[in-house]
């Protein structure tokens, strides 16, 4: 490149039709950028307008010379610029993308006005050349036992669809396509504006409604069954054939089952002597399922195989105890913060079935994340062993937990249905609550069929069949207490 004396104005041109494909809007026209020094050493800015004149953004330079205008602030291009040493012109006909570096920050200012910086120690961890992530499994290689603990960039450049890097020490160079960098902007996706985007809105209206042979072989309707379920926590599926472990296909069409001490299936009908209170006619507060695993089921599936008419109540009910939670935290705060911090016991111990069980997790009800936001809660007082707390901790705990209590009975967005023979009920069991009225069966029958689906593999597809149908969507938490 020429070498820029004093009072030298270096223009960058573009043509731009289409826009990058990475681009969250569309530009058309010249977009002129102009980077203006007023002489080597002296403080200079860039200036962008838009196709009509207009001034677009301006952003300060720094000290300016021939080499931080080269290195610092290039026009992003699928193309090679073509640069004439005349009037110091470099024309390209993509892209409307700025690049500005520093030793610690590279900084992209998007075509659309977004702006967005980047650590350099970040970029070397995610860097994309081949010495560091492997092209077809998309693992990372990186080496990170010789690294330092931090990176400072030596030359930043872009070519083709990525930013080509170089970092001082070890002479690394690599590069990171620009579509991961806009999508992986640490700084926005860390913003809790754009964490709140996940809290799902409060269950409403009647139960969502799929039909099972819709969704057996329809994946329009496969991705409306997992938005049921992403939104509302809970779905049901109509016209499910009565027949013997058919509960699995309907599981299936979101992941494999998620076996646990009940096997693949279990069947809800009462016995003599049950393993477990929901095989016999008394009723069942609200509760999860199995919240003595380390990692609780997900989704659960109740088919109803056959409900005799004989048979009079057993209605299912259902609350989402996420918004009780948050009701919880604004009614009573200081309660709140007890049943986040006081850890309670869950508890299954059974040696008196044909594979004894002794399963013990202790944990809070309420899991909060960095931002103070509710991502896990558990709740099955069914299975609650004893306090092991502190002393001066018992009664507060109890005093909380009927706090909680109460708001669950009172509330009036509990959902109450009788479940029909061919109904399936789907439900997220980290988020909806479950139970059933008590019942006397008068010599019928009722029996459903249950079995569970990992809560991640579920979230994991429904990502998939959003990207796949061209449905995009945020998706909401799901209870399994990631934190973003």
């Amino acid at each position: 490149m020429a070498s820029l004396g004093k009072n030298t104005l270096l223009v960058v041109r573009s043509l731009n039709d289409k826009g990058h494909r990475i681009l969250r809007h569309t530009l058309q026209g010249k977009w002129a950028v102009t980077i203006e020094a007023t002489g080597k050493g002296e403080r200079g800015y860039a200036t962008g307008c838009d196709p009509f004149g207009h001034q677009r953004f301006k952003s300060t330079c720094g000290s300016l010379n021939h080499t931080s205008i080269r290195n610092k602030y290039v026009k992003a291009s699928t193309e090679p610029m073509e640069q004439t040493a005349g009037n110091n012109l470099i024309r390209n006909n993509a892209k409307n993308d700025l690049l500005h570096w520093t030793e610690k920050t590279l900084t992209v200012s998007w075509a659309d006005g977004q702006q967005d910086s980047y650590n350099a120690t970040w970029l070397r961890y995610n860097c994309h050349c081949p010495l560091c992530k492997q092209e077809h499994s998309g693992q990372r290689l990186l080496d990170i036992w010789s690294l330092p603990p931090a990176f400072s960039l030596q030359s930043a450049r872009i070519q083709g669809e990525d930013v080509c890097l170089e970092w001082e020490g070890n002479d690394h160079k690599g590069r990171i396509p620009l579509s991961f960098l806009q999508e992986y902007n640490y700084a926005v996706k860390t913003a809790k504006d754009v964490t709140d985007q996940r809290i799902s809105s409060a269950l409403k209206g009647d139960i969502k409604e799929v039909d099972y042979f819709d969704i057996m072989d329809n994946r329009d309707a496969q991705w409306q069954y997992l938005k049921n379920l992403n939104e509302d926590g809970i779905c049901l599926v109509k016209n499910v054939p009565t027949v013997d472990k058919t509960v699995k296909k309907v599981a299936e069409v979101i992941a494999p089952i998620q076996g646990t001490i009940y096997g693949e299936t279990f069947d809800v009908v009462t016995t003599d002597k049950p393993i477990n209170a929901a095989y016999s006619t008394v009723g069942l507060q609200y509760h999860m399922d199995l919240v003595y695993y380390e990692s609780p089921p997900g989704l659960q599936f109740l088919h109803c195989l056959r409900n005799d008419p004989c048979v009079k109540g057993g209605e299912s009910i259902f609350l989402d105890i996420f918004h009780i939670a948050e009701e919880m935290r604004q009614l009573y705060p200081e309660k709140f913060e007890v049943l986040c911090r006081v850890p309670a016991t869950f508890q299954k111990i059974h040696y008196e079935r044909e594979r004894p069980v002794h399963m013990v997790y202790q944990r809070p009800h309420i899991i909060l994340n960095h931002n103070d936001q509710i991502t896990g809660v558990h709740w099955s007082p069914q299975f609650e062993g004893p306090l092991m707390a502190q002393p001066g901790d018992v009664e507060p705990y109890y005093d909380a937990y009927n706090t909680l209590t109460r708001l669950m009975t009172q509330s009036h967005a509990q959902k109450m249905m009788k479940l029909q023979p061919g109904d399936c009920i789907v439900f997220n069991n980290r988020r909806v609550l479950h139970g059933r009225q008590p019942f006397e069966d008068n010599g019928g029958v009722r029996h459903l069929q249950g079995t569970y689906v990992n809560i991640d593999e579920f979230l994991s597809q429904y990502i998939v069949l959003c990207n796949i149908t061209g449905n995009p969507d945020i998706a909401k938490r799901v209870g399994n207490q990631c934190f973003s």
